[in-house]
């Protein structure tokens, strides 16, 4: 199986795909910068942290965390109390299912940590209720709109920026399985004609991986 990987991976999920046989690249669609955060508001009821980008950020300012955080999968859950935070720590699937929760709370004001181009949907999800969100932007994206030299029999994506960044100077045959982190790419997808896609049971890159490579999905190559 020939694969496009559009981010850097950890050594130990590219141990797996080594293992696995496969014939992989690895051609990153967006190059992410830190931005250099000096201080953060203090007077909040809880933190929201959607990407694994921002950890330099929460990790930095962690001594002044809240009495919650909520975060989208589990892989900042796990950083945090390594590091001994103490807040009460929620996990979520999708950002969706973090907005009903937080709507659903006393809580006024949030720190958001996200990157400097993140969709509305923390947003829109709590327009019109009593909840002032304030953002810190712990990293900067650029679409980098690589040009593959060749056919892949699945695509690895990891955001709807990257999927944007990857279609801008390539095309893809009806074959191409697009393996998302989440729904939320999976749908951006969607919205574009595309609907040869595979989504996790978790937003994980090893689920994502292991779960492609166990699914039938596979049998075809």
């Amino acid at each position: 199986m020939n694969a496009v990987i559009t981010k850097k991976l950890s050594s130990s999920n590219l141990d797996l795909i080594k293992f696995w046989g496969w014939h992989y690249d690895v051609i990153e669609a967006l190059n992410i910068a830190p931005v250099k955060v000096k201080s953060v508001p203090q007077a909040s009821d809880a933190w929201i942290i959607s990407s694994r980008n921002s950890w330099h950020t929460v990790q930095t300012f962690s001594y002044l965390a809240p009495g919650a955080i909520y975060c989208i999968g589990s892989w900042m859950s796990d950083e945090l109390k390594k590091i001994g935070v103490k807040s009460e720590i929620k996990c979520f699937e999708n950002m969706k299912a973090l907005v009903l929760e937080v709507s659903h709370q006393n809580i006024r004001h949030v720190l958001y940590f996200c990157g400097d181009h993140h969709r509305d949907e923390l947003e829109m999800g709590l327009k019109g209720r009593p909840v002032t969100i304030e953002k810190v932007i712990t990293h900067e994206s650029r679409l980098t709109f690589p040009i593959l030299e060749k056919l892949y029999d699945v695509a690895f994506v990891f955001s709807p920026r990257a999927v944007e960044s990857l279609m801008k100077n390539n095309a893809f045959s009806d074959q191409t399985i697009f393996a998302c982190i989440g729904p939320t790419t999976v749908s951006y997808l969607n919205e574009h004609g595309i609907f040869n896609t595979f989504c996790p049971s978790y937003p994980d890159s090893k689920i994502l991986l292991t779960e492609f490579h166990d699914s039938k999905i596979t049998q075809k190559f």
